[in-house]
């Protein structure tokens, strides 16, 4: 007998709820990839210095950091 079923939380569930005697026996087969993909590694980021009048008067977003990274790899060396 084959009863599909998926991983939710780390516990097999069997699709449909079929009966099965307590302590019943069972195999379970994983038809899916094989290898682990590397873990990615990670990096520090530097966050570039925003110069303005006022401490903490620029919101630094994810989008907003871009933009500046953005400018300075278009601005000319020093």
């Amino acid at each position: 007998m084959e009863i599909p079923g998926r991983i939710r939380n780390g516990v097999v569930v069997l699709d449909g709820a079929p009966a099965l005697p307590e302590g019943a026996k069972v195999t379970v087969s994983y038809h899916g990839p094989t290898c682990v993909p590397p873990a990615v590694q990670k990096r520090r980021i530097e966050v570039p210095l925003v110069r303005t009048g006022q401490p903490g008067s620029v919101i630094l977003t994810g989008e907003r950091i871009a933009e500046i990274l953005d400018d300075e790899d278009a601005s000319p060396r020093r």
